[in-house]
This record gives structure tokens, C-alpha cells and sequence, in this order.
């Protein structure tokens, strides 16, 4: 079992570190890239590649590709893209996210959300713009449009550090 750490990242992986590097670091491997990605690979800024289990807590500030699996909490700045062969059991912030593969856990997206034919939601979304495949299985409670809002622990922190200032 490998542990890694980068930029606030723990990889869990059954892999060599040498393939852990590849598939996460090494952006020269950024050929499994398709096609028809929104997010070019030049833009990427991290990817969990298949085979790779990432737990706790992520936070980015680029654009992130989930092809793996990802444990626990995911927060980026720019855009979220999750293969059909990714999966998040977690709660996610991002500026857009385009989905493919499952999610178990809420998402708080600033833009847009795209759910592709493939994708499988199991959890609350809250997003300006929502796009959705025929085929596509949601689950949960949607709020579209207007501002984007917090969600109940956002405000709560966000309280907390008003009162301590």
C-alpha cells in the first residue's frame, strides 16, 4: 500500500509509486484525455486516473479529472470532470462540473452542471445552470438558478468568522 501526499492530497493506491506518478503527476500521460473533453489537458491540473482511490479531504485550484475514485471531500476553484469510470462519494464545490460517472454526496457548483446519459447523482445539486442527458439518473433535491447559495455549513462557518472578527 502507498500513501502519497501533494498538495493536500492522500492517495491510496495498490499500485507502484511509479504508476501512481504516472497516472496522477506525470502530465506527459495525459493522452487518456477524449476527444470531445471540455477540459483540454494543458488545463488540467490534477487527474485521478482509473485504478486510483484518493481519501479525505481535496482541494484544488485548477481544473481536476476524476477517472478513479475519490473518498471524502472535493473542493476546486475551476471545473470538476467525472469520467463514467470515476466515482465520488463526496461533497463537491466547484466553479462548473461536467459528470459521467456516480456521485454520492451533494453538489454546490457556482456555474454549471452538465449530467451526461451515463451520469448517476445520489445526493442534492445547487447550481445556476443544469444540463441533462436523457438517461441520466438523479436523486435528490435540485435548486437552479438565480445566486448561488451556501450551503448550510458554508453559512454557518461563514457566521462564525464574522463573529470572531
Amino acid at each position: 500500500m502507498l500513501i502519497f501526499s501533494f498538495a493536500k492530497l492522500e492517495v491510496i493506491s495498490r499500485f507502484p509509486y511509479s504508476i501512481v506518478r504516472q497516472l496522477i503527476i506525470n502530465f506527459n500521460y495525459l493522452l487518456m484525455f477524449s476527444k470531445d473533453s471540455k477540459i483540454k489537458s494543458e488545463d488540467a491540473e490534477t487527474i485521478i486516473g482509473t485504478g486510483v482511490k484518493v481519501e479525505g479531504s481535496f482541494s484544488a485550484f485548477g481544473d481536476v479529472v476524476v477517472k478513479g475514485q475519490l473518498v471524502g471531500s472535493l473542493e476546486t476553484q475551476n471545473d470538476l470532470a467525472l469520467r463514467d469510470t470515476g466515482m465520488i462519494e463526496a461533497d463537491i464545490k466547484a466553479k462548473n462540473a461536467s459528470i459521467a460517472g456516480e456521485i454520492k454526496g451533494n453538489l454546490n457548483v457556482e456555474e454549471k452542471i452538465e449530467l451526461s446519459s451515463t451520469a448517476k447523482v445520489l445526493g442534492d445539486i445547487n447550481c445556476r445552470v443544469l444540463a441533462i442527458d436523457e438517461g441520466a439518473i438523479l436523486n435528490g433535491k435540485c435548486k437552479v438558478g438565480g445566486e448561488f447559495s451556501q450551503s448550510p455549513k458554508e453559512k454557518k462557518k461563514q457566521k462564525e468568522e464574522e463573529i470572531s472578527e
